[in-house]
């Protein structure tokens, strides 16, 4: 069954300092690796400001470990979305380091990820 479960919710933070909140577990699909082609679903936003969302639109499609939309995607993305699969959906909160360059962050302030795996292709085809 490749219906996504509910995650935990808890929030953990990695060793870079990018917080992970769990919110549905996909089963579908392989887990990114680098070089794969991800796509996904997101909503960006600085504290109660929203800069970017892709409803409504195609998800952003990367490969994972390049990142050609330096606005959008960006380290702590690449990081967040380790060993999740098609369905999952996390909230990612990105500290200033992990950021995109350029990304003016107020003080204790992170970048904001809501992000929902749509695909990982291990290749053009």
């Amino acid at each position: 069954d490749a219906t996504p479960t509910v995650g935990s919710g808890k929030t953990y933070t990695t060793a870079s300092g990018l917080e992970i909140t769990e919110l549905l577990v996909g089963k579908a699909g392989m887990t990114p690796l680098p070089g794969y082609i991800i796509g996904l679903s997101t909503v960006v936003s600085i504290g109660d400001n929203v800069i970017y969302d892709t409803a409504g639109e195609k998800p952003v499609a990367f490969k994972l470990g390049q990142r050609p939309f330096q606005h959008v995607i960006c380290e702590g993305v690449d990081e967040g979305i380790l060993g999740m699969k098609v369905g999952g959906k996390r909230i990612l909160n990105v500290p200033k380091g992990l950021a995109p360059p350029g990304v003016a962050l107020p003080p204790g302030v992170p970048l904001t990820y809501e992000v929902e795996l749509t695909e990982v292709l291990s290749g053009y085809f």
